[in-house]
């Protein structure tokens, strides 16, 4: 008898052991990374389980660098047409899902974002007050609204009321299933949202329970990320792994799941017809938007970029900067430049390059340029601008004598 990661007794054979090769293949195969994909935008997003949407541009650019061919038009109907949906969800930050995801997964998550950051901001609302002015504004976010506007809305509720606007605003949101409208922007969302609760964009609310929603979740993770921990769940959802192990649980019982182990020992999990290619398999150079999400979708992400390189690429306010692949693991950042001959990608490696490897880097950069320069020619600068002075700073507070 053996203890599985699920915390109960099972008779088994030693699982089988996944190398770091393994692992990886895995992964880049399931996000769609070892070769690019014929599906459509939809399918694809549905495929990879959500792309991180924090910057308007990161969801197009993540798909642009695992499908054939991308018509930046088709994602930006598909979002006009719902079938694809811009929200608060995973770890309480964006994400772009099918409208059938994002159904199915918010009631898992409707707990984590009401709670999150509860420590930090300000005095909570009572109950009865809270509940009075969410009831109120979602008549008000019907139709979709600046943040401000409806910041502001709240507040005209109860005029001199406790707390700051922006206290208050703050926790009725967290307790509103909103979704963000798209815009005129050329990535079809700016940094500026208007907001409308999901119920009248999408119409109606989600049909499914907190527990069924946390079997799609788990299914969901292990189908776009998996091999994985149910550890390696919690962090990619942020949804704690007591409430994830009956979720885990259900699925072992439809007998879906498969156990494995990585070389350290760890107990991995996996769906038992999810594709697990030979680690030998070739992977082609890619670049990787912002916050890409096969870069957090892990507890532990040494399957795809070491721990050192880790630090260079997220910085200390947790912006994650774009990056490319070579041979499966993050080895440097890219960057775009707009210049008088047009939009150039600036490469940073972190170690000297192979010349294959760079060939094959300059030929992807080449194939970004084309694609960014009519929608956003210098897409990401503000980071790298950000980036260097606080580079700068930190190399001239090096230099300063002691005192």
């Amino acid at each position: 008898m053996a203890h599985g990661p699920l915390g109960y007794a099972r008779a088994v054979s030693a699982p089988p052991v996944l190398s770091a090769d393994a692992l990886n293949r895995a992964t880049l195969a399931r996000q769609l990374l070892l070769e690019r994909s014929p599906l459509d935008p939809v399918s694809a997003v549905a495929a990879l389980g959500g792309l991180q949407a924090q910057e308007p541009a990161s969801p197009f650019l993540a798909l642009h660098a695992r499908l054939e061919t991308l018509d930046p038009a088709a994602v930006r109907k598909a979002f006009d047409d719902r079938r694809l949906v811009k929200a608060t969800l995973l770890r309480g930050t964006l994400h772009a899902t099918t409208a059938t995801d994002y159904r199915s997964i918010q009631p898992a998550v409707a707990a984590l974002l009401e709670g999150t950051g509860a420590r930090t901001r300000g005095e909570r609302p009572d109950p009865e007050r809270l509940m009075r002015l969410r009831e109120a504004t979602i008549q008000h976010a019907a139709t979709p609204r600046r943040s401000s506007d409806l910041r502001d809305h709240v507040a005209a509720l109860e005029p001199g009321g406790d707390g700051s606007p922006d206290d208050t605003w703050w926790w009725v949101r967290r307790h509103l299933a909103l979704v963000h409208a798209p815009g005129r922007g050329p990535w079809a969302f700016d940094r500026r949202p208007h907001l409308v609760t999901a119920a009248s964009w999408l119409g109606g609310d989600p049909s499914m329970t907190e527990d069924e929603a946390l079997v799609h979740l788990v299914r969901t993770h292990l189908r776009a990320f998996g091999p994985a921990s149910v550890a390696d769940t919690a962090s990619w959802s942020r949804i704690t792994v007591g409430r994830l192990r009956p979720a885990f649980a259900t699925l072992e019982t439809e007998g879906v799941l498969v156990h494995l182990h990585d070389e350290g020992g760890r107990a991995l999990l996996d769906l038992r017809d999810a594709p697990r290619p030979d680690p030998a398999t070739p992977a082609p150079a890619r670049l990787l938007p912002m916050w890409d999400s096969v870069l957090l979708a892990h507890a532990d992400r040494t399957r795809v970029i070491s721990n050192a390189d880790r630090a260079l690429v997220v910085d200390v306010n947790g912006d994650t900067y774009p990056t490319f692949l070579v041979d499966g693991r993050v080895a440097g950042l890219w960057w775009a430049r707009d210049t008088s001959v047009g939009t150039t990608i600036d490469l940073e490696p972190f170690r000297p390059l192979r010349q294959a490897d760079r060939l094959s880097l300059e030929s992807e950069a080449e194939r970004l340029a084309a694609f960014v320069a009519p929608l956003e020619p210098d897409v990401y600068r503000r980071y790298r601008v950000g980036r260097d002075r606080r580079q700068d700073r930190r190399q001239r507070d090096h230099r300063q004598p002691l005192p």
